[in-house]
């Protein structure tokens, strides 16, 4: 499928980008991955590594648009990051999709034998312990907002869509249409998470490798078919992105298979490919 866009690629600007987002995040990466398995003596904090790394796209959205740009670039992503006049239905998909994806999971995942899971007690309660005056009188779901914002504005949501859906989408689109520049970024995009993947009691080790990435490339198509459709705005991707982040916190699933997932995911891309290819984004406004 094809889209055109009014931003094009420069000549090698695409290969500096992914080259600095792969490069910087994984320099802060690797050696808490090195470290967790005892084959480098010093000790890194992995919650500031795991940050710090998540925003190698941005950083390198920057590095090269300033390359290859300058102001009129900048000023073209900045105008994305604050385009919002767009319909009251992507507001709802982007918000919800991550929580109903999940219900759905888990309904399925029950009717095939699987037990129900407490949903009183999801992942926020162990990761964020509050003091039990506090956990006592204020139900968990209360902290949602503060999380998610906490997650769009200086968490892997900023660090990763400026570079994605900022940078390399619109031109990736340019030269291969939205369908195959979804696949392919959706695959990079789910080989830069690897030194998370061989880090040593990270929480993504416990995720199979394989139906992640293809779970990704169906995220990615759900995130191109948005991203067009809504003048090219990063803040339904940032949106999009923290509402994915923040539902694994707040809503407890069942243990599933991972097939299952994927193919509820790929299930909402069969129904929105046809919306893929109508829409351009340029420079935040639609044609």
């Amino acid at each position: 499928m094809t889209a055109s866009v009014s931003v094009s690629a420069k000549p090698r600007s695409l290969l500096v980008f992914f080259a600095l987002a792969f490069g910087i995040s994984w320099i802060a990466w690797i050696p808490t991955t090195l470290a967790s398995h005892g084959l480098v003596s010093f000790q890194t904090n992995p919650t500031f590594s795991d940050l710090l790394g998540a925003f190698g796209p941005f950083f390198a959205a920057l590095i090269t648009t300033a390359i290859y740009e300058g102001r009129a670039g900048f000023s073209l992503l900045f105008k994305r990051l604050l385009t919002w006049r767009v319909g009251i239905q992507w507001y709802v998909f982007v918000l919800l999709w991550s929580p109903m994806l999940s219900l759905a999971k888990t309904g399925i995942a029950v009717a095939l034998g699987n037990a129900v899971p407490n949903f009183s007690q999801p992942p926020f309660v162990a990761l964020y312990p509050l003091p039990p005056e506090l956990a006592n009188t204020v139900p968990f779901i209360a902290f949602l907002p503060f999380v998610f914002l906490q997650q769009m504005l200086i968490g892997s949501s900023m660090g990763e869509e400026p570079g994605w859906r900022g940078y390399a989408l619109p031109r990736m689109q340019a030269q291969q249409g939205s369908f195959r520049a979804s696949l392919l970024l959706g695959l990079l995009w789910g080989v830069w998470h690897l030194p998370l993947w061989l880090t040593k009691g990270h929480p993504v080790q416990g995720s199979s490798l394989g139906w992640t990435v293809l779970g990704l490339i169906a995220t990615t198509v759900l995130f191109t078919w948005v991203t067009n459709h809504t003048k090219g705005s990063l803040l339904l991707a940032l949106l999009f992105h923290s509402s994915i982040a923040v539902t694994g916190l707040f809503l407890a699933s069942a243990h599933a298979q991972p097939w299952i997932e994927v193919a509820l995911s790929w299930g909402m891309v069969a129904l929105v490919m046809a919306g893929l290819e109508p829409k351009q984004i340029n420079g935040g406004n639609r044609k």
